[in-house]
Formats: C-alpha cells, structure tokens, sequence
C-alpha cells in the first residue's frame, strides 16, 4: 500500500500540541504506513526531537526531522501574538523536502485526526498546487479586498492542506510566495495563509469541510454567514475527519472550558506522551478566567457567543 506523507512544522511553543496531533494520526492509521516530514528551527531541543523519533517508534512509523532557518524569515510579520514565524515554514515545503515527494497533506498543530486519513490521501489534486476547505472569513468580502481578490467566497484555510509540491516545483511557487510577503506585508493579517490564498487564487481546489472541520464553524454569528452550500456541508458532517481547533482560544488553554470538542483533544492527550502537558493560563486577567472556570462555569453561567449544534 502507498505511504502517505505528512507535512508539519513546530518551535519550541508547540512541540507539545504537534505530538499530540501526531499521536491521534498514528493511533488512528495503525494499517497504515504513515511518514511525516517535521520541520523544526533551533528553539526545539534534542530532547523534544528524541521523543517525536520515540512516538514514531513505537507506532512503527516514520518521522524525518528537517531543520529550518528561522532568520529566513526573521523579518516578515506576524498578526496574532498567538502565532510564531514557524506558521511560514510550509511555504518552503517544495525545497526543504526531497524531490521523491510529489505530494504531501499539511497539517498543522492545533489538530486532531479521527480516523484513516487515506480518503483525503487519495484526493486527486494533479492539476492543482492545493487542496483545501473554505476558512471561516470566507464569506467575508473584506478578505479579498485587503488582498486585492476577485470574491468568489472560496478564501482557503491552510491549517490542513493537500499539497501538489511537483507542481510547487515546477511552477517556482516557492518564490512567489517569499515575494508575495516582501510585496504584501501590509497587507497580511493570516500571513501564511494571506500569502497562499493571494499565489493560488485560481490554482486551487476546494475540498469538503470534512477534511479541516474549523471549531469556528460552530460559532453561530460566523455560521449565518456562509452561504447555503457551505452551511448545508458543515450541518452535513457529523463525523469530521480533521478536527481543527482554529480559534484563537485552544483546548490547552483554560479558558477553552466547555467549547466544542473539548474531551476528543483531551482524549489524545491523555493517550500521548505529552499527557502531562499543563493547560496554559491567560497572560492577562487570570483572576477573571478563573472565577469563569471554577464558578460560573460549573452552575453554568457563561459570557459567550452561541455555538450551533450538529447532531
């Protein structure tokens, strides 16, 4: 059977959460031969690499850890303090892996995979550079005019992707995109994902939610926003393959009490060797989020915008 090749990146702050991605992608392809290409910079140590190479091991799975220089792109911007330079990594994913992968699935940290991902494996993207679903600001048309975009309600999310890097290659995509950031920078607010919807705008291919189902998606005020296909797709998908904690809150963050699919991330976790890893406190009003946690929450009293339901 054909080996499926994934494509993930990390520093320091996220090594935790990319093993525990990892961890529901291997448990969940144990028939399969999964080899990951994991991009790492200086700020992950020897020690954290050994336990990935571990976690591989005792999956009997491949990682091959790739070394990226961190200055390349020391002087582009970042958005979200949230978010580190690593998000660019993918970017280089063409010249960075060997040239024997054609093609690859991207995932990022903030993920759980559900089951076998060999349907979206087998996605057929050879006249496409990606394959990707709709992002929550899809509907919004201030995306495309930030970005100088024809609206066609189809603004890509890149936290989980198919990629085409023979057609990265041949296309020279790889410096498009570092131009697109020299010449853009202003202009980007999800600066990798800005950068890859404004290169392959007519180069892509859009895929069902099922392949990067956004938490976001559930969030009611963003969900009457989309069109009537895209909510039909969302309402449709009762079993997501690719769980995407995209918002800008994560479960290993305290103040994720109570948001949707909560217990499917604790359940890896828990199962993974970062079980131990500790839910992270806001940086700011800790007294708040704390009294939120261990008393308004539990006689449930919440501040918070409404999320639909799927049955």
């Amino acid at each position: 059977m054909e080996t499926i090749s994934i494509l993930c990146a990390t520093d320091k702050n996220f090594v935790p959460y990319c093993g525990i991605m990892l961890t529901s992608l291997f448990e969940n392809n144990k028939d399969e031969h999964i080899s990951v290409s994991l991009l790492v910079d200086d700020t992950v140590c020897e020690k954290d690499k050994a336990k990935y190479l571990q976690l591989a091991e005792l999956y009997h799975q491949s990682i091959n850890i790739i070394h990226v220089d961190a200055a390349t792109f020391e002087k582009y911007p970042v958005y979200n303090q949230q978010w580190t330079n690593s998000i660019y990594y993918r970017l280089l994913a063409a010249e960075l892996l060997p040239t024997s992968i054609d093609k690859i699935i991207y995932l990022d940290a903030d993920i759980i995979v559900t089951r076998s991902i060999r349907e979206m494996w087998e996605v057929d993207v050879e006249n496409y550079a990606v394959g990707a679903v709709i992002d929550i600001w899809a509907p919004n048309s201030q995306v495309y005019e930030r970005l100088n975009l024809k609206n066609d309600s189809q603004y890509f999310n890149s936290g989980s992707m198919v990629l085409n890097l023979k057609y990265w290659r041949e296309h020279e995509l790889s410096k498009q995109y570092m131009q697109y950031i020299k010449d853009n920078f202003e202009k980007l607010w999800f600066n990798d994902q800005d950068t890859l919807n404004g290169v392959l705008f007519d180069q892509k291919l859009m895929l069902p939610v099922t392949y990067n189902f956004q938490v976001l998606f559930l969030k009611k005020s963003l969900f009457d926003e989309m069109t009537d296909e895209q909510k039909k797709d969302i309402l449709a998908t009762t079993n997501p393959l690719i769980m995407h904690y995209s918002a800008s809150t994560k479960p290993w963050m305290i103040k994720y009490y109570n948001m949707p699919y909560l217990e499917l991330w604790r359940k890896y976790r828990d199962m993974s060797m970062w079980k131990k890893t500790p839910n992270l406190l806001p940086k700011t009003k800790v007294l708040n989020w704390l009294i939120k946690r261990y008393i308004l929450w539990p006689l449930n009293i919440y501040f918070k915008e409404d999320y639909i339901r799927i049955q």
